[in-house]
């Protein structure tokens, strides 16, 4: 929940500077569709259930509960990978991360 708050609050900055935001879990798309509704999610949510994307990016799952990960790409590349993320602080660590990686500019 910290971490969707976290994005949530970001998420105009986030889309002003071009970053676009998906979330992934291993949930059913009904779990998946009444957690957005509860917590207003204004980006997508990816399903998982059978922890394809988990495996393709290496993602540990243990009982079917990934761990929270962030990965940036830029072009189509992987450029950042984060995994030891901060849930209340995720959007701003993104953010500065970016800047970081394009001079500081969020293009």
């Amino acid at each position: 929940m910290k971490q969707v708050k976290s994005l949530r609050s970001a998420f105009t900055i986030l889309t002003e500077n071009k970053i676009q935001v998906t979330g992934v879990s291993m949930d059913t798309i009904a779990e998946q569709r009444s957690f957005s509704d509860k917590f207003d999610i204004p980006f997508p949510l990816l399903c998982d259930t059978t922890g394809v994307i988990c495996e393709a990016y290496r993602i540990e799952h243990p009982k079917n509960k990934p761990r929270r990960e962030t990965f940036l790409f830029r072009n189509g590349v992987l450029v950042h990978h984060d995994r030891a993320v901060n849930p209340m602080s995720q959007a701003r660590d993104v953010i500065i991360r970016i800047n970081e990686l394009v001079g500081g500019q969020s293009q």
